[in-house]
C-alpha cells in the first residue's frame, strides 16, 4: 500500500471510530441494547484496523487518524443540532 492509501485509511478509521463512539454513547444513554452492542462491535473493528494501519505501515497515519476522529465527532455533535446550548440534566 502507498502512504496516501494508508493515510486515507487512517483518516477514515478515525472518522468512523469517533462517529460510532458518539452514536454508541447515545444508544447506551437511551437504553437501546441492540444498537449499543452493534455499535460497540464496530468500534472494536475500527480500533483494530487503525492499530494495524498505524503500527504496521506508517506512524504519520496518527495525524490522519486524529484529524478523522476530530471531524467525526464534530459532525455527529453538530448534526444533533443543539450546539451544546441545551445540556442534559442528570
Amino acid at each position: 500500500m502507498t502512504n496516501a492509501v494508508v493515510l486515507l485509511g487512517a483518516f477514515a478509521c478515525g472518522f468512523a471510530m469517533d462517529l460510532v463512539w458518539t452514536l454508541a454513547v447515545e444508544a447506551v444513554t437511551q437504553r437501546r441494547p441492540m444498537a449499543a452492542a452493534n455499535l460497540s462491535a464496530v468500534l472494536y473493528l475500527c480500533t483494530i484496523v487503525s492499530t494495524v494501519l498505524i503500527v504496521e505501515k506508517c506512524f504519520v497515519a496518527v495525524a490522519a487518524y486524529i484529524l478523522g476522529g476530530w471531524i467525526g465527532t464534530y459532525i455527529v455533535v453538530a448534526w444533533r443540532g443543539d450546539n451544546g446550548s441545551n445540556p442534559r440534566q442528570q
